[in-house]
């Protein structure tokens, strides 16, 4: 036995506090067992009465993990550079730190004399949110394993792998000390706070030391080995425990062990306590109870079958948490186990939605408890049974994917604390400004040396005499002074003109007009050079000064003026038309169609687009289709299939995102953004798009997977062969089969196959030198990603513990598709990227380029503006080789490009060296994997196929354009093949474009490959095999048939037949291509306008509002029930309605409620089915306005089959008629009095068009011509209403 003791003196003992003497106690005595199915105990007559001290709750057991930490060995305290034992920085006279502000803290907030308190916690706000996520002390090289609550001080405890020790003050999680209680690789099992000190529990040792590091006492010896958990059962006694027979007893005054007591196998994994009784958890699943006082045992609560991760216990409740034996192995029991401690009774388990590993009672006047799970999830519960909103919520941690494996609450309950297996220290609170106690002790920092103020010496602003002289009554010249023939008196030098001013400048005769990019102040110019991003001009001749880093010494938009204007973010501008008075052919000049950005969650518009360019996926998801009415798979397919019909006309993907945020694991995962996300640009949007893509193919490839799985349960096959589930089309094209091997330490294997679908790239540390000179090449890099080799945290059976386990991954085949996360998030992954390029062959930093072309660019840019004015003679010029531009003729070929452009067009001439390979030559032999870059695209389409090799190509990217202020944006670079040119085109030819949202543009072929890393970052990649639509089904296999029409019940139950306002089609009736009908939609609001007022009276809207369709009826244009409705459907919507428009929709409050609507009510999908029959079929829409209703229903009808109203009595120039106008015009009818009905504008729409074919049958153009004439001469003298009868 070793007893050190730093300091030779123990901690005092509270004469107040009940002695606990389990010396006395037997190693045998017989104990009451029962379990959840055993009859219960009768209640004792004479019930315990609550102990007058408060209960303590510590952490329980925490699982092991191995390790080492570059510090001292010998104990040493390591936390700053002054010799008072605390962190440098907190500064004593601090209004944030110092003791006085201490004392005031803890005073405003009740602090009786002695710094306790007798008041029980308070109660917070139930929605608890992360204030803080840090990085802990240690966090690069090991995971947190221990996390605690000072119980007396404001302090937050972490305890790491490596067997180092920090605390944080305050809400602000700043380090208060840090230091080596253990030796270096010695896991910190528990922290546990006392009044004097904490005590530091390892493996086999225990350290008390002051909060400021220095020792008390070390505590080891024979009897110390594998320990796991220690409690206090007074303020003088410890007990502590592990994964052996023996509990020590421990008197904190001597610092002395003074009892062995035997508790058998397996011993003690979790310490809880009540006025009652000690509670001991074991690895076995059980929970003894023993006696306070004797250490006896009373009962054994059998838990679980498995092991026990947790219990915790308050008042009269005890909750365990653990593992179920399943098929001879271990899982986490998803149900709370709950015992009342008075009757010894099992009550109901409580079932969870999460996988709980921690368990935390938060003691306030409800009985609440905390379940947490290793994957970062955690829920508050009421054991009473109500259901609140915080009950039902899953709240979640931001890890990375490592395991949470520490989480205490503080005794205020205003604070949780959670750590992870990755080094991250994550505190949650109910409020901004919390407390950890009631009632704390001022806590004491450390003295801050006075430092006499600094003052560089290339400083010209700070005067000398803030310099104390050292003599005072020194006169005459000092030694320090310059001579004159050293000094000479320059004019102070103008900074250059920002270049984003340069590029935006238009000139007016010889003024230059700019916008003010708003980044410096008016009449103010810094005087130091190194504000400016400049340097001081040298004497040598010829020399030049760098154009600066940032514009305007931004500092936060690095190189912003010299993004190309195709690649920075567009937006629509609106006017009172909306949208359509805005020209997308300005920024689309091809036949593909582009996605509007106005609509919620559209940064995944770059990603839709990567995907629809994959010709087997793009099949796949037209010729899917399935009964789920929000299938992400089916909005997919309905989504190509407009970007498959448009010619350059802008689409929506607005029924895409409305059904992806109606599922619960993007929302889980984060990916669905609110308003006040996306407009204020706090979003990481390169970590968010790698998230949807790897959610995306994981969602398609189960819709597609459902059906068939269902399919293949209902028919009985005899053969094995037939009943294995088939391979969707995105396992095929994306999943690669992978074994996964785990290896513990005690030498067991398990093996595993599974399939991977998208692969994350792991980068070399180059932080040491060695690493630095290296230069690694990207298929080494995914090689290594591909075949990585990790150490996880898992549970070993044959150790009956967590144990560090090897994990390795081996290929067994390639995909056809190899989705690539690039995970560029941090700045040194970045920096190795771009480490990376620099050393590539022929490669010239950016800096120096700008410099060699800087005077080149300007003369680019002056001969571009020459070249783009007009020509005096306009169209009438002969002159074959004029230079100037001509209005009518060049107006679709000429492209005015900015000065940034062109510059940035001529360093790509130049900047050739690129890191990411055009394409990759993949191949396994024998199991291993062996990949090798294909540089440039030549190689690539030189590069054959082979037994041994595949051969990829690169055919997407999305990168994100950085930009602070805004948050950037993602813009896609897409290899658009034969196929596609072929369809849209009729040629056919490859050819790589640049997708901006609505904004596309060819782009040279290295431009996918090519990155700055300064703005533009790469994200997502895709690498496809040159085979690829050869190796899959490329066809469409159209899957809406007739059978949409067919009747459908209603989604509202209190429809009744005479409640029905359309009659279905019959089996004569069926649509021929050429057929008639019309069409009216009515619409309601589900967010309103945002619009601005300016000082001069005039209105811009900044977002429009967003629509969403309530009615649809389309009525029968032909026939003996011709005008009669064969669609009147009502749209069920989930999202909250806030302007029905009655008066112009005839939409009220409940015909939406499938709980309390009359009408007839069906999904938007079921609706949409029919409208698509209808138009694939070649049926004629007739109707008022169409192209509004086409784009909020996000439909595309070609141009052919719309016959709209609005447009047939419409002069060119003049305004757009109403209905109701033209219906009391020309067929004398009064309409819309009271409300919109659509069956009743349908109708007027059909005769509408029938009066127009009788008018143009009857007159001839002219006198057409005149008939418009003469209703606008009318309408103008009504006032373009029908007047009052």
């Amino acid at each position: 036995m070793e007893f050190n003791a730093a300091t030779g003196g123990g901690i005092a003992p509270n004469p107040y506090a009940p002695h606990f003497s389990p010396s006395t106690a037997a190693a045998t005595t017989t104990a009451s067992t029962f379990s959840p199915d055993a009859a219960p105990f009768a209640p004792s007559p004479v019930p315990h009465a609550p102990q007058a001290h408060p209960e303590i709750f510590v952490d329980g057991h925490v699982p092991i993990l191995d390790g080492s930490f570059n510090g001292s060995v010998d104990g040493s305290v390591h936390y700053g550079h002054n010799s008072s034992g605390y962190e440098e920085g907190f500064h004593p006279n601090d209004s944030h730190h110092s003791h006085p502000h201490s004392g005031q803290h803890q005073d405003h907030h009740g602090m009786m004399p002695g710094g306790r308190g007798i008041s029980n916690p308070p109660v917070g706000n139930e929605e608890y949110h992360e204030l803080h996520t840090i990085v802990a002390d240690g966090g690069d090289r090991y995971g947190v394993s221990a996390v605690a609550f000072d119980l007396h001080q404001e302090l937050l405890w972490m305890g790491n792998q490596g067997g180092h020790v920090t605390s944080y003050y305050g809400p602000g999680m700043q380090k208060h000390s840090s230091f080596q209680p253990l030796p270096v690789g010695t896991e910190t099992r528990q922290v546990l706070s006392i009044d004097n000190g904490v005590l530091i529990l390892g493996n086999n040792r225990m350290r008390c030391s002051e909060r400021g590091g220095l020792t008390i006492f070390d505590f080891s010896g024979e009897d110390m080995h594998d320990m796991q958990v220690m409690t206090l059962v007074d303020p003088t006694t410890l007990l502590i425990g592990g994964h052996q027979d023996k509990v020590i007893e421990f008197d904190l005054n001597s610092g002395q062990q003074v009892n062995l007591l035997d508790v058998g196998d397996p011993g003690v994994a979790i310490f809880r306590h009540t006025n009652r009784f000690i509670c001991c958890g074991d690895t076995s699943g059980q929970v003894t109870l023993r006696d306070m006082n004797t250490f006896k045992v009373e009962h054994i609560l059998k838990a679980h079958s498995g092991s026990l991760s947790d219990f915790d216990v308050h008042g009269n409740l005890l909750v365990t948490a653990g593992f179920s034996t399943r098929r001879g192995s271990l899982a986490v029991d998803r149900f709370l186990m709950i015992y009342d401690l008075r009757v010894m009774r099992a009550m109901a388990p409580m079932q969870l939605s999460i996988d709980p590993m921690f368990l935390r009672f938060v003691p306030t006047y409800t009985p609440r408890i905390v379940a947490v799970s290793q994957a970062g999830q955690f829920q508050m519960l009421e054991l009473a049974g109500v259901m609140t909103p915080s009950s039902m919520a899953i709240h979640q941690l931001n890890t990375h994917g490592h395991m949470c494996m520490g989480f205490d609450i503080s005794t205020s309950c205003e604070a949780f604390t959670f750590g992870d297996n990755g080094g991250l220290l994550h505190l949650w609170t109910d409020r901004e400004e919390v407390l950890y106690n009631p009632y704390s002790h001022p806590t004491e920092f450390a003295d801050h040396p006075e430092h006499l103020p600094a003052m560089s010496i290339t400083d010209p602003l700070t005067p000398l005499a803030s310099i104390h002289m050292p003599y005072e009554n020194c006169h005459g010249p000092l030694l320090s002074d310059w001579p004159e023939e050293c000094m000479k008196y320059v004019k102070r030098r103008m900074p250059p003109v920002d270049p984003e001013i340069l590029a935006s400048m238009k000139i007016v005769q010889f003024i230059g007009y700019a916008p003010n990019p708003g980044n410096k102040k008016r009449n103010q110019v810094p005087y130091r050079a190194k504000d400016l991003g400049i340097t001081i001009p040298t004497s040598s001749p010829g020399a030049t000064n760098p154009v600066p880093e940032s514009p305007g010494a931004r500092g936060e938009s690095p190189r912003w003026y010299m993004v190309p204007k195709r690649y920075r973010k567009v937006e629509i501008k609106y006017t009172k038309l909306g949208v359509d008075s805005f020209d997308f052919r300005h920024y689309n000049r091809t036949n593909f169609a582009g996605l509007e950005t106005n609509i919620p969650n559209s940064y995944c518009n770059a990603m839709l687009q990567v995907l629809y360019f994959i010709e087997p996926l793009r099949c796949a998801a037209q010729t899917h289709l399935c009964e789920k009415e929000f299938c992400l798979t089916c909005e997919l397919g309905f989504l190509f299939h407009m970007l498959d019909m448009s010619k350059g006309e802008n689409c929506q993907a607005s029924n895409f995102l409305r059904a992806f945020r109606t599922i619960p694991e993007a929302s889980a995962l984060g990916l669905v953004l609110g308003d006040h996300e996306e407009a204020t640009g706090k979003v990481n949007l390169g970590r968010l798009i790698q998230s949807w893509n790897r959610f995306i193919i994981q969602q398609v490839h189960q819709d597609i997977q459902e059906p068939k799985e269902e399919e293949s349960e209902k028919s009985e096959s005899e053969d094995t062969a037939s009943t294995q589930a088939e391979k969707t089309p995105i396992e095929k094209m994306f999943s690669s089969e992978v074994t996964i091997t785990s290896k513990c330490r005690c030498s067991k294997e398990t093996t595993k196959a599974t399939n991977v679908m998208v692969y994350g790239l792991n980068y070399p540390d180059i932080s040491d030198p060695e690493s630095k000179k290296k230069q690694f090449s990207f298929a080494e890099v995914l090689q290594s990603s591909m075949s990585s080799e990790q150490v996880t945290h898992a549970w070993c059976e044959d150790c009956n513990r967590y144990q560090p386990t090897t994990q390795s991954r081996k290929l067994k085949s390639l995909p056809d598709i190899l989705a690539i996360n690039c995970h560029l998030d941090g700045e040194r992954d970045l920096l190795f990227w771009k480490s990376q390029e620099e050393k590539m062959p022929h490669f010239v930093p950016w800096d120096q380029l700008m410099r060699q072309k800087e005077e080149g660019s300007s003369k680019s840019a002056a001969s571009q503006t020459r070249t783009v004015r007009p020509c005096r003679y306009g169209a009438h010029c002969t002159r074959s080789d004029c230079k100037f531009s001509h209005a009518a003729q060049d107006k679709e070929q000429t492209t005015v490009l900015s000065s940034a452009e062109i510059l940035e067009m001529s360093l790509q001439e130049e900047a050739q060296a690129h890191w990411l390979p055009c394409g990759l030559r993949m191949g396994l032999t024998n199991g291993e994997l062996k990949i090798e870059g294909l540089p440039e695209m030549e190689d690539v389409e030189k590069e054959k196929f082979t037994d041994e090799w595949a051969v990829y190509e690169l055919t997407s990217s999305v990168c994100h354009v950085q930009e602070p202020r805004t948050g950037g944006n993602l813009v896609a670079h897409i290899k658009a093949g034969i196929p596609y040119h072929k369809r849209k085109e009729g040629i056919t030819a490859t050819q790589w474009y640049l997708v901006n949202d609505f904004a596309i543009a060819p782009m040279d072929k290295l431009d996918g490959v090519q990155y700055g890393m300064d703005w533009k970052v790469p994200c997502v990649l895709y690498f496809s095999r040159k085979d690829l639509n050869k190796r899959h089904d490329c066809q469409i296999h159209n899957p809406i048939s007739e059978k949409v029409l067919f009747p459908e019940a209603s989604l509202s139950s209190r429809v009744l037949k005479r409640h029905i306002t359309f009659q279905p089609l019959g089996p004569e009736e069926m649509p021929k291509e050429g057929d008639l009908v019309a069409l009216d939609a009515e619409f309601v609001t589900l967010n309103q306008e945002e619009a601005e007022l300016h000082s001069d009276g005039t209105r811009s809207t900044i977002k429009p509002s967003h629509m969403s369709v309530a009615r649809i009826t389309v009525i029968r244009g032909q026939g003996p029930l011709e005008g009669t409705p064969f669609i009147d459907d009502y749209i069920s919507t989930q999202e909250q309605v806030v302007d029905y428009l009655t008066k112009f929709s005839g939409i009220k409050p409940g015909d939406l409620d499938a709980n309390i609507s009359s009408k007839h009510l069906t999904t938007l999908k079921s609706t949409y089915l029919k409208l698509r029959y209808l138009i694939d079929r070649g049926v004629k829409m007739v109707g008022h306005g169409l192209k509004k209703d086409f784009r909020v229903i996000n439909l595309f009808v070609p141009k052919d089959q719309i016959v709209d109203t609005v447009l047939l009595f419409h002069l060119t120039n003049k305004r757009m008629m109403s209905l109701r106008f033209l219906a009391w015009y020309f067929l004398h009818l009064r309409i819309q009095s009271d409300t919109h009905d659509s069956i009743e504008d349908a109708r007027t729409a059909m005769q509408l068009y029938k009066k127009y074919r009788q008018l143009r049958d009857e007159q001839e153009s002219d006198e057409f011509h005149k008939t418009l004439r003469k209703m606008y001469e009318e309408g103008r003298k009504v006032g373009w209403k029908p007047p009052d009868e």
